[in-house]
């Protein structure tokens, strides 16, 4: 199966799961407002990595690193000042193995290793209710940093030391109460992670023909995730 499939059979399956934890009964019981409540997560999910490393012309004989698609886990740790806005404080980690697909910059092509990333995230929830009074949907923006740490083959002759990397990220969700304590949690989330150098290079054309070269040293990355919450409400 291509990236592109199983990023799209990923998508389609949280989306289908957000569907089924929306229609709880509509006259299923409310447990009330989360103003002033405290809440930790912890959280399992599915990694949607991209190409870590592409220049121009990839697809005929040009350069690429890929990332693969990993498990990934982390905890969150919420506060509601209202119902409709919630702040957190975020840690995820995941991993993906390394592949060289052509030769870059010396390396060989193959499995080359693994990147390790630790992620530290401040993030503003912005809450919506439902009709049904037991799920409340929300959008979600951060800002925070990536520290890597690779794990590079000492076959592939190389060396890559640890960074701290400025990333943002947004993302959409949805909250089902199972009781007065406890929450289920269901989210999809886009990650921009920059580098710092190059990662990407490329040639765009534009509808009236004219082509120009570009190189971005963004790189983008996909989440998908499932976590229980307990919440502990202030008196």
């Amino acid at each position: 199966m291509s990236r592109t499939c199983m990023r799209t059979s990923a998508a389609c399956a949280l989306a289908l799961a957000i569907v089924c934890a929306s229609v709880i009964p509509a006259g299923a019981q409310s447990y009330g407002s989360s103003r002033g409540s405290t809440e930790l997560t912890l959280f399992n999910g599915y990694y949607i990595a991209s190409d870590l490393y592409t220049s121009i012309g990839s697809g005929a004989g040009g350069a690429q690193i890929g990332m693969a698609n990993s498990y990934m886990w982390g905890g969150r740790l919420g506060f509601n000042p209202s119902d409709n806005f919630g702040l957190e404080f975020v840690y995820t980690r995941a991993g993906s193995d390394l592949d060289v697909r052509n030769g870059v910059s010396g390396y060989n092509p193959g499995n080359i290793g693994r990147l390790n990333l630790n992620s530290y995230d401040v993030d503003l929830l912005f809450l919506q209710p439902t009709p049904n009074p037991r799920t409340t949907g929300y959008f979600t923006l951060g800002f925070g940093w990536t520290v890597t740490d690779p794990d590079i083959q000492p076959s592939a002759g190389k060396s890559v030391d640890s960074k701290s990397l400025f990333a943002w990220n947004l993302g959409l969700g949805t909250k089902v109460d199972l009781n007065e304590k406890l929450l289920l949690r269901l989210e999809g989330r886009w990650r921009v992670t920059n580098t710092a150098t190059t990662t990407s290079s490329g040639v765009y054309c534009d509808y009236w023909g004219y082509c120009y070269s570009y190189a971005s040293d963004w790189y983008d990355s996909g989440e998908l995730t499932a976590g229980l919450t307990y919440k502990l409400k202030s008196r």
